[in-house]
């Protein structure tokens, strides 16, 4: 027993010469960024707690990144202002300008000097299934959702130019997987004929399990849409909106910050104009879509 109270007694004591925690950090405000689940939830929080972790030690708030079940949610909770702003891909961020004046302020520049990502359409690797769309009717599509270029507009806007106005009577089932990811495993997996995804998560999925390489083979690839994109709603502040933006671009400016980016498969981030976001307008209006009628929240 009194070993125990010798060991709490120091405790104690180092706690007091610590001293009390600074004001400043109890009373640091929150900034929430919530992020489309693109792949798996703990995947991806894994990735964004790399840059949680490095920008807490530079920024006068505290940040933190939610990664939410479905882009819908996502985009009631910046336009409720339930959150700051998110991290979110090409076809939030056009609808998220036209329709609620959010601000897209960053995305990464990857490894590769892309910042942008594509749409694969795959196949079952040695299905009869060919080129042409004609080939997939009364076949099983896998999609993501219906808020994404990659996972859905893209593939949509083929099958119109094709002649296939009626994806729900072509298709014998249409599914929504809500990750980039999983149209990859369920293709590979038979559970789905056709698939569509970015080809960055496409790629990242065969590297991690390099045995579904010989399982899936790609069919189309098309867009150029800018990637995992920082937007923030009109209330924010331009003093937070201008010290998150700043934070982001200036971390390849520091050894740890290289160190973070690179862990996080990024060079860096760079500014992200609404007009890099051309061929998200042009597949949706492709797609048959008028970006202007469209919902997302609110329903």
């Amino acid at each position: 027993m009194k070993k125990w109270i010798r060991i709490l007694t120091v405790v104690v004591l180092a706690l007091l010469a610590a001293g009390p925690v600074p004001a400043a950090d109890q009373e640091k405000e929150t900034i929430r960024l919530v992020l489309v689940p693109e792949r798996n939830i703990f995947d991806q929080e894994k990735k964004y707690r790399l840059l949680s972790d490095y920008l807490n030690k530079h920024l006068p708030f505290h940040l933190v990144f939610d990664v939410l079940s479905g882009y819908e949610e996502v985009m009631d909770q910046i336009v409720k202002e339930q959150a700051h702003g998110g991290i979110v891909g090409s076809f939030l961020v056009a609808h998220g300008v036209e329709e609620h004046d959010m601000t897209p302020l960053v995305r990464p520049e990857w490894i590769s000097a892309d910042s942008y990502y594509r749409s694969y359409i795959f196949k079952q690797a040695g299905s009869k299934l060919t080129k042409d769309v004609h080939s997939w009717k009364g076949t099983a599509i896998a999609l993501v959702n219906r808020h994404t270029s990659a996972g859905y507009f893209f593939p949509m806007a083929l099958l119109k130019r094709e002649g296939v106005d009626d994806p729900e009577g072509f298709f014998s089932n249409i599914i929504f997987t809500g990750s980039h990811d999983a149209p990859v495993w369920m293709v590979a997996r038979g559970l789905a004929d056709i698939g569509a995804a970015k080809d960055i998560v496409f790629e990242e999925t065969l590297r991690k399990r390099p045995e579904l390489r010989e399982k899936v083979e790609v069919l189309h690839v098309g867009g150029r849409f800018p990637d995992a994109t920082l937007v923030v709603g009109p209330n924010v502040p331009d003093s937070v909106r201008n010290t998150l933006q700043s934070a982001f671009l200036d971390m390849d400016s520091t050894f740890e910050g290289k160190k973070v980016l690179n862990r996080f498969g990024a060079a860096k981030f760079i500014h992200s104009p609404i007009d890099d976001y051309g061929d998200v307008y042009q597949v949706v209006k492709d797609a048959g879509f008028n970006i202007h009628d469209m919902w997302v929240v609110g329903h």
